[in-house]
């Protein structure tokens, strides 16, 4: 708790990129669950940090220090797609010429001075020491001839170079990820290729989305609480809700 509150008077500054939603079908009972219990993590840290926020006494939104990013692109279906007549949601993402980039990594850049990038997942197979075969590698670099960390080698050009696949640009801005508007451009770009993501206009060379990083489909309040940011609730092209859904029957552990 003291962290926080120390933490948010000064700045810190958290940009996590998840998938859209877990591979496969998203309305599927299994990916209900794990959508439900991933919002109820992110609810976890908003609240956290909305907290701390009250306790401060200070005029910020949750979203001034952490915020969840996707990846998708949209282009102009081929006209096979069209025969795609299955009512899946597979095929209604082919026929509006929407796509989720999965991402799988596993990698976190601190303060553009420590990167790490390993292979584990969050489930029994990775954690339990005794099946899959797991690597991480964690890096970083000093001055010749010194102990200090440097800033600008490259492990932020590690960064610089994600972000620059991401966002299709890289801006003078983004050169202190951590100030508050560095923040609030990287919400607005990410925010803008969502509205494109799930717009059903025409494609055009000025409706496309302008890079793949899209906001993650959350509503947050300034108490830290989340609804999804779709009029429906759903995931674009489903009936599947973002937030996720407990199920009645499904145990809690779910991966092996």
């Amino acid at each position: 708790k003291q962290w926080y509150q120390r933490r948010v008077r000064g700045r810190f500054t958290a940009y996590i990129l998840v998938p859209l939603f877990p591979e496969g079908d998203p309305s599927a009972p299994h990916i209900q669950e794990i959508l439900f219990w991933q919002t109820k993590t992110m609810a976890m840290m908003y609240r956290k940090i909305a907290k701390a926020i009250r306790r401060a006494n200070i005029d910020a939104h949750p979203c001034d220090y952490l915020n969840f990013f996707c990846l998708g692109k949209r282009e102009a279906p081929p006209d096979a797609m069209q025969m795609l007549t299955a009512d899946t949601s597979a095929n209604k993402m082919a026929r509006n010429g929407r796509g989720m980039i999965y991402v799988h990594s596993k990698a976190m850049v601190v303060d553009d001075i420590y990167a790490i990038v390993g292979s584990a997942n969050i489930n029994q197979r990775s954690m339990d020491g005794r099946r899959d075969t797991e690597i991480a590698m964690g890096c970083w670099e000093v001055q010749p001839n010194t102990e200090n960390l440097v800033t600008d080698g490259h492990v932020q050009g590690l960064r610089k170079a994600l972000w620059v696949e991401h966002f299709g640009v890289y801006e003078d801005i983004f050169e202190k990820p951590t100030s508050i508007e560095c923040v609030r451009r990287v919400q607005e770009l990410a925010s803008k290729n969502w509205e494109a993501y799930i717009s059903n206009r025409p494609l055009t060379e000025d409706s496309a989305p302008k890079g793949h990083i899209l906001s993650y489909p959350i509503k947050v309040s300034r108490h830290g609480e989340l609804s999804a940011a779709t009029p429906d609730g759903y995931f674009p092209d489903t009936t599947a809700p973002i937030l996720g859904t407990k199920s009645s029957y499904l145990p809690s552990r779910l991966t092996v």
